[in-house]
């Protein structure tokens, strides 16, 4: 019902990207990608379809002064032996680096000295025997990753073979008080999403300029916010920098804590949104046998972020605002307020959906699905329901054009859409779907929804088309619903992309508003079939 208004929007950029594996040691100091690594443990990654091996430890020895994590990626099927020379040779250069400085500045250079580095097979006896050194990298580190152990400088080191792991995560440089706050782009490996806890801080100081933090980062003391998937900071913490400390999991097994630092301080939001106003009416859920269905038009990037949409669609909207990543945050905060069960959503960025919709949806109770439009856009729709509520049956994704063409449903629509040859051709070459979700009622089974969710062609002189797209979407929601009268004998309720509030316990009005559905199907047949008459004779 409501589409994004890009004058209640502003800018937000994205952080830095983490990669666990590659190990870019300058990211990890910056940003403490391995942020407890316990000592004597070496982190072993492999993928099955990968023919590489990532191997990652800190080595700590006073005798050395050395403290560090080194991260090497080797080929599968390379030599154990060429491994742990490459192991031997990074740890002292890293230690020739700090003599040579601190040689130079006493007026002598320093040597490394080289570093042990073997693999032994540990016993239950705790016998140690060598592993062969012509075994290939793949062998030693994974396939006997239980039994072996590195040694380096005397000290045995345990692997670690896939643990859980933080892949990629980001916070926004645009951090506003009053909004929500979640990680962008996060992604694990050998985790489960769901189970990683996300800690919450804030700087205890305020800062003038996020350059002004910066220069101060390590001396930052950090007050405890929550431990929450999102935060939404307040008046108070305009000023502060935010931290987050993820740890992931994987059933009860735990993966190494990553912490991350927002770039920017936390500014003052836009003020009182017209949305807010409209929570005061859903400020509850619905009740146990109501349903309040939410459709919402969100503005996709590709159409807001271009010199066209800026110069031509929104003019007096500044740029700032139009920015996709500050639009999720009044986005998000719109939608929670609403306490929906159904949310259908249309102009859906595919990474819009994956990266934010469905994590911030899923932590508090809610399942979705997108389906991409047809050819090669990125953009398209999604549902999500309450999973306390609902449970899905089936969903169906129909091009339209394809099924006017194909569908016997369809033969006579398509039969005289050959008379006009630019109808005809404006009709087929549009990407519109519609998405099917059938879903029964958690509560009472005997109940179900077949729900439409659909984005009719937008050009204004298109009235013609989107009739015709309305009755090809109401047609294959209507076959939909005789399969599943006739099946399992249930009343099936139609919803076609609208907001409303429906009560399960008033069967007269259920029964009303799919009567008028089911007699509405009649006239708008006959309506098609006098519209494409219409169409022929001009």
């Amino acid at each position: 019902m409501f589409r994004l208004s890009p004058s209640l929007l502003a800018r937000c950029v994205s952080a830095i990207p983490l990669n666990t594996w590659q190990g870019n040691s300058r990211h990890l100091a910056k940003l403490n990608r391995i942020y407890n690594m316990e000592q004597r443990k070496v982190i072993v990654f492999h993928e099955e379809d990968s023919d590489s091996v990532d191997i990652s430890f800190r080595f700590v020895s006073e005798k050395r002064k050395v403290d560090r994590i080194f991260n090497l990626r080797r080929k599968k099927d390379e030599e154990l032996s060429t491994v742990l020379s490459r192991i031997s040779t990074n740890i002292s250069k890293n230690e020739t680096k700090k003599k040579r400085k601190k040689g130079a500045s006493e007026g002598n250079e320093g040597e490394g000295v080289s570093i042990p580095v073997t693999m032994v097979e540990l016993s239950e006896s705790d016998e140690k025997r060598p592993v062969a050194l012509d075994t290939s990298c793949y062998d030693a580190f994974v396939n006997s990753a239980v039994k072996n152990a590195l040694v380096i400088d005397d000290n045995n080191y345990h692997l670690d073979l896939n643990p859980p792991v933080v892949k990629a995560v980001e916070l926004p440089k645009c951090v506003m008080a009053g909004y929500p706050l979640t990680v962008g782009k996060f992604k694990t490996l050998f985790a489960d999403r769901k189970n990683c806890t996300f800690r919450w801080f804030r700087s205890e100081e305020k800062f003038e300029t996020p350059k002004e933090a910066q220069s101060k980062l390590h001396a930052i003391k950090w007050v405890d916010l929550e431990v929450a998937y999102s935060v939404s900071p307040t008046n108070e913490d305009v000023g502060c920098l935010l931290k987050v400390v993820i740890t992931p999991y994987l059933n009860d097994r735990r993966g190494e804590d990553v912490e991350v630092i927002s770039s920017t301080l936390v500014s003052a939001g836009p003020g009182v949104c017209p949305f807010e106003h409209r929570h005061e009416h859903t400020a509850v859920l619905a009740g146990e046998k109501s349903l309040r269905v939410i459709s919402y038009n969100i503005l996709a990037d590709l159409y807001a972020d271009g010199d066209f949409a800026r110069k031509h669609l929104f003019p007096t909207c500044p740029s700032y605002a139009m920015d996709i990543d500050y639009r999720k945050q009044l986005l998000i905060k719109e939608l929670l307020g609403y306490n929906g069960d159904l949310i259908c959503m249309q102009e859906v960025d595919e990474k819009v959906f994956n990266y934010d919709l469905e994590p911030v949806l899923s932590h508090i109770g809610f399942e979705g699905h997108f389906d991409a439009k047809a050819g090669q856009v990125t953009e398209g729709l999604a549902v999500f329901y309450r999973t306390g509520k609902l449970r899905l049956l089936e969903r169906n994704r129909f091009v339209l054009s394809t099924e006017l063409q194909t569908n016997v449903l369809f033969s006579d629509m398509w039969e005289k859409l050959q008379t006009n040859e630019k109808v005809k051709e404006r009709v087929s070459e549009r990407s519109t779907v519609l998405q099917v979700s059938v879903l029964e009622s958690v509560e009472d089974p005997s109940r179900i929804i077949v729900l439409g969710n659909t984005h009719l062609y937008f050009h204004p002189n298109a009235d013609h088309i989107r009739i015709l797209q309305g009755g090809i979407c109401m047609q294959l929601l209507q076959q939909i619903i005789c399969l599943y009268q006739t099946k399992v004998q249930r009343n099936v309720l139609k919803v076609l992309k609208f907001t409303i509030t429906m009560k399960w316990k008033v069967p007269v009005a259920y029964l009303r508003i799919q009567t008028i559905l089911l007699d509405s199907m009649v006239v708008w047949t006959i309506f098609f079939i006098r519209l494409i008459n219409s169409l022929s004779r001009r």
